[in-house]
């Protein structure tokens, strides 16, 4: 199994990046289940309840994902904060019913992936710092 592991092979990036990509999606779908709620359909005290366990749980959460994968595969370690929320990102396009039927039309999705973009930085830091500590230890393979 270590040998499956290994982070200079390619299925390990692989299976890496699937792991943080299951990991953004298993919290947007976490919260929207605490919550009762979704972004899409979240009015006054729901959606400020969604806000909240989003950004004090999920994104913590997200944030350790991060890190631990910046951790052990510290090359391009930035990927590892960003897969999640590109996820989450896909995620919101493939089942979305109001994003982008508006005025806005298509352009609300790029508004979307930006919103999503800047929430990437908490975790792209995270991984980044692993990173960092994994090189310096020496641990990195």
């Amino acid at each position: 199994m270590p040998a499956i592991i290994h982070s200079g092979m390619p299925f390990a990036k692989v299976l890496y990046l699937g792991m943080t990509a299951l990991a953004g999606i298993l919290a947007v779908v976490l919260v929207t289940l605490h919550t009762g709620c979704s972004i899409d359909d979240c009015i006054g005290a729901s959606l400020e309840a969604y806000r909240i366990w989003y950004w004090l749980v999920a994104i913590p959460g997200l944030c350790i994902v991060s890190a631990s994968l910046g951790y052990v595969s510290p090359r391009k370690a930035w990927i590892w904060g960003l897969a999640p929320l590109v996820a989450q990102w896909l995620w919101e396009v493939l089942g979305s019913t109001t994003v982008g039927t508006g005025n806005l039309g298509p352009f609300a999705h790029v508004v979307a992936l930006a919103a999503y973009a800047l929430s990437a930085i908490p975790g792209v830091i995270a991984a980044e710092i692993a990173a960092y500590l994994s090189r310096r230890k020496g641990t990195a393979v």
